[in-house]
């Protein structure tokens, strides 16, 4: 009986692996001009593995050489990018809004390795891995390109509403909205948004993308 148990758990975690890890069609720009359209999923953190179709070998692109990635793995293709988050430190993130004030979300996803705790009569047990889904938002303002980051969905991340109110503090209107709780954490997009196009005193394009 424990063994069957064991076999089903082994599957349900390989499931929920390979449901995280799937191959979507996606369309590689490199920074030479090249491009390349296929099968594509995001690896190890700053590669994508890619083949021009399903049985094909796949080849193993680093960020460092492209310009972006879009994958169809939503119900709007997403936008993936090599982004300086912080001095020296790159990240692959996903575009949420690009205007006057960029959006971006690290998207951090997988399990965290099992670990061994002291029991009764000195035996070791094992403690099972858990899934984590960790979203850190990023934003950029202007021509500077400086990132910012404005939080996350941990529980102990830095206070948004403050961290917000600061970062948007040349927009009173939306400050107040953001100080009221009229926009919380959960309204990123939109206020950013907001700010694009009630704040913003050019005439901006916005190219909304789907969270």
């Amino acid at each position: 009986m424990k063994k069957t148990l064991f076999f089903v758990l082994i599957c349900c975690f390989l499931g929920s692996f390979t449901t995280i890890a799937q191959n979507d069609v996606g369309t590689l720009y490199f920074k030479d001009g090249r491009k390349l359209h296929g099968l594509a999923k995001l690896i190890n953190g700053d590669q994508v593995k890619f083949r021009n179709a399903k049985g094909e070998k796949a080849q193993r692109y680093h960020f460092e050489d492209l310009a972006q990635v879009v994958i169809n793995d939503r119900e709007e293709p997403s936008t993936y990018i090599y982004l300086e988050i912080r001095k020296g430190f790159f990240n692959v993130v996903r575009e949420l809004e690009i205007g006057p004030v960029s959006l971006y979300v690290l998207e951090q996803r997988g399990y965290s390795a099992p670990m061994y705790v002291g029991g009764a009569n000195s035996q070791m047990n094992m403690m099972h891995s858990n899934f984590y889904d960790i979203n850190n938002l990023y934003v950029s303002k202007g021509n500077s390109g400086e990132i910012t980051h404005l939080g996350s969905n941990q529980l102990f991340s830095k206070n948004f509403k403050n961290a917000a109110s600061e970062y948007f503090s040349d927009c009173p209107v939306l400050v107040t909205k953001i100080q009221n709780k009229e926009f919380k954490k959960k309204h990123v997009k939109d206020i950013v948004n907001f700010y694009n196009l009630k704040c913003n005193e050019q005439q901006a394009v916005i190219l909304k993308k789907k969270q």
